[in-house]
């Protein structure tokens, strides 16, 4: 058995009332973190190029969550996994190979889900197995894949979008590969767009490619049926390694899920996870030593080679998709404030002149010994500030709060929802849409949720 049809059969046989009651626990907190990220981004500027692109209208099958009407189920996806990615505060982190799952599957479910007026359970059940297929794929393909400068979630993502329809649709194992198969010549996603509007726009087009590959192989639209492993096919092409096998993978998918174990992250911080273990030792050593700006002289940040390569050099940060790649100006504002979060991402704060002079202190390099690929599993993030005085303080993190094991709480993924979707829906429907969440399992259409998506006026 190859991958292609380890993945088919995992997919249609998984059925939601056999997926264990944690599972649906643990999916149904990423499924309100993703929904309020996605909010949070729907008055930004992707948002509004994207309504100029795919105008909604009243008679669309599947709503778009900028609130702008309703499209075709596949463009509905593509704008609304753009969103959820917008900021790069969706979930991640499920494995060496790194990703962000839920942008690019859940859309894509809950787009086919609305334009058939299927229950809360189909389109719960679909996002799990999308999910699934994806993270143990990041779990088993070769690190050489991020290495030659692919973006995981635009690849991987398609084939966890793909999945995660075709489990919607109750399509056969044969359609399944076929869909995997069309799939696999849509995918694509470079590293090189990091940091500009088009990084989100590959989690938006995988989510597209899922539902146009489940929708045309459902009518029975061809490809290769073993397009994964075969020659010049997907693994090939994009670097997967010989570790991804039709029996590794079949023993692999739902054997646990993996949002049961090891679990899949949820960010605290709105910014790139390369970012975020120095973020950790900065906020250690601002904590406990009671910093402020004005005593540090200068910050040195130590990170992994295959995080500073993902991350923007200092010079000409002036956009918030640009400050999101830049641990200079992510260290700046923990510094000064403490904390950061989506308020720091106006572009007139990235532009002040407190915060360019900031980042003048911070000097980001790679510790020897996080200079080769395979280091990656032994990673941290080293921060030594030498202060005014002269005096040296060092804080070495490896462990990043909302990763496992430190998953984030209850309290702590509602208070983030919160603050991403009162400020586009407000309080009383944010409440009423988490609540709505909670409960998803049992709510006999998925239009229930969409109709608490549309924004307030401005």
């Amino acid at each position: 058995m190859g991958p292609t049809e380890a993945i088919a059969e995992f997919v249609a046989h998984t059925k939601a009332v056999n997926i264990p009651a944690e599972v649906y626990g643990r999916a149904k907190r990423h499924i309100v973190d993703a929904l309020g990220v996605a909010l949070a981004s729907s008055r930004g500027s992707i948002a509004a190029i994207l309504a100029e692109v795919i105008e909604g209208s009243a008679e669309g099958e599947s709503s778009l969550w900028s609130g702008r009407g309703k499209s075709k189920p596949a463009d509905a996806a593509w704008v609304n996994g753009t969103l959820a990615h917008a900021l790069d505060f969706d979930d991640g982190g499920v494995a060496l190979t790194p990703m962000h799952p839920s942008a690019p599957v859940l859309p894509a479910v809950l787009a086919l889900a609305e334009a058939r007026n299927l229950s809360g359970m189909d389109a719960l059940g679909a996002y799990i197995v999308g999910v699934e297929v994806e993270c143990k794929l990041a779990s088993l393909v070769s690190l050489e894949h991020y290495r030659r400068g692919w973006h995981s979630t635009a690849i991987i993502g398609t084939l966890g979008a793909t999945a995660g329809s075709a489990n919607l649709l109750r399509l056969s194992p044969e359609k399944i590969c076929h869909a995997l198969g069309i799939a696999s010549s849509m995918a694509g996603g470079i590293q090189a767009n990091f940091g500009s509007m088009t990084k989100p726009l590959h989690a938006g087009q995988a989510a597209r490619n899922g539902v146009v590959a489940a929708l045309l192989a459902a009518r029975g639209f061809t490809a290769n049926p073993t397009a994964l492993e075969a020659e010049k096919g997907l693994s090939e092409l994009f670097g997967f390694g010989d570790a991804v096998n039709g029996l590794r993978l079949k023993e692999a998918l739902g054997q646990p899920f993996h949002f049961s174990s090891p679990g899949v992250s949820l960010k605290r911080f709105p910014t790139c996870t390369a970012t975020h273990l120095c973020l950790e030792a900065l906020l250690a050593l601002r904590s406990s030593n009671r910093l402020v700006p004005e005593q540090i002289e200068k910050v040195e940040c130590g990170l992994h080679q295959a995080d500073y390569r993902v991350l923007l050099r200092p010079d000409g940060i002036r956009t918030s998709e640009q400050a999101r790649f830049s641990l200079e100006y992510a260290i700046s504002v923990a510094i000064r404030d403490g904390e950061i979060s989506l308020r720091h991402f106006d572009e007139a704060v990235i532009q002040s002149a407190e915060h360019q002079r900031l980042m003048t202190k911070v000097h980001v390099f790679v510790p020897p010994e996080l200079r080769e690929l395979e280091s990656k599993a032994r990673r941290f993030g080293l921060v030594n500030i030498t202060l005014s005085d002269g005096t040296q303080i060092t804080h070495r993190a490896t462990q990043i709060r909302g990763h496992a094991p430190l998953f984030l709480t209850d309290e702590e993924v509602e208070k983030k929802f919160f603050g991403c979707a009162d400020m586009i829906i407000g309080r009383p429907r944010a409440q009423e849409l988490l609540n709505t969440l909670r409960r998803i399992e049992m709510i006999p259409s998925v239009r229930e949720i969409i109709s608490l998506l549309r924004p307030r006026a401005s």
